[in-house]
């Protein structure tokens, strides 16, 4: 692994070990914060409204649950902490009013490559405040982080809002059929090709690289 990675991923675990660290969006209109991921640093508010919003837009997700306090702090705290490939950060604006949340996942180290991730809009705010951020997000991770093969994201299909605010963003790749299947307590969305017809896709986009690109 080069230096240059390495960094990458060390700047990642610092972020997420050391909350006092943030982002700014734009000329200050708000915050990027990392959201803690350890037990002992666990922001109680934030685990709230993670939790208020993921159960408010559940259908914007692969899995749909009903979302409880408990869960989403094992979730930080035994999922987002330990994986080397995954960020979550809270969007504050200048009245430090948390609006949103959004993230990396399924970063490749080697080839460079990164997803935009569980971004949520759970507030009005300043208008264009959310892509801003985003954007903001998608420049950090090429600069900061190395990620210099590309920036995605995918969402399902039957979220209309969501699939037009990225083609704003990026251009679509493809689209894959889901396969709805229900567990007690829990629906799961997977992808699977041999579907002629499903209810939803899994829309692949990929984002516009002078976005976030000013070399």
């Amino acid at each position: 692994m080069s230096v240059e990675m390495s960094n990458g991923r060390e700047l990642l675990q610092a972020f997420k070990e050391q909350p006092g660290r943030s982002i700014r969006v734009g000329a200050g209109e708000g915050i990027l914060r990392p959201v803690a991921t350890s037990p002992a640093q666990l922001n109680l508010s934030d685990v709230r409204v993670l939790t208020e919003w993921r159960n408010r837009y559940v259908k914007a997700f692969l899995t749909e649950f009903a979302a409880t306090e408990e869960r989403t702090a094992k979730w930080l705290t035994e999922v987002v902490g330990p994986d080397p490939t995954r960020i979550l950060f809270m969007l504050d604006d200048v009245n430090g009013q948390t609006i949103g949340y959004l993230g990396l996942a399924f970063i490749d180290w080697n080839a460079r490559t990164g997803e935009a991730d569980a971004i949520v809009r759970g507030l009005d705010g300043a208008p264009g405040l959310m892509s801003k951020a985003l954007l903001t997000l998608l420049r950090w991770a090429h600069e900061e982080l190395g990620l210099t093969g590309g920036l995605n994201v995918r969402v399902r299909s039957d979220n209309p809002r969501a699939v037009e605010f990225y083609s704003r963003l990026g251009r679509e790749t493809r689209r894959v059929p889901l396969r709805e299947i229900k567990e007690p307590g829990l629906t799961r969305w997977i992808e699977d090709e041999s579907l002629a017809t499903s209810s939803a896709q899994l829309v692949y986009l990929t984002f516009h690289r002078h976005l976030y690109d000013f070399h």
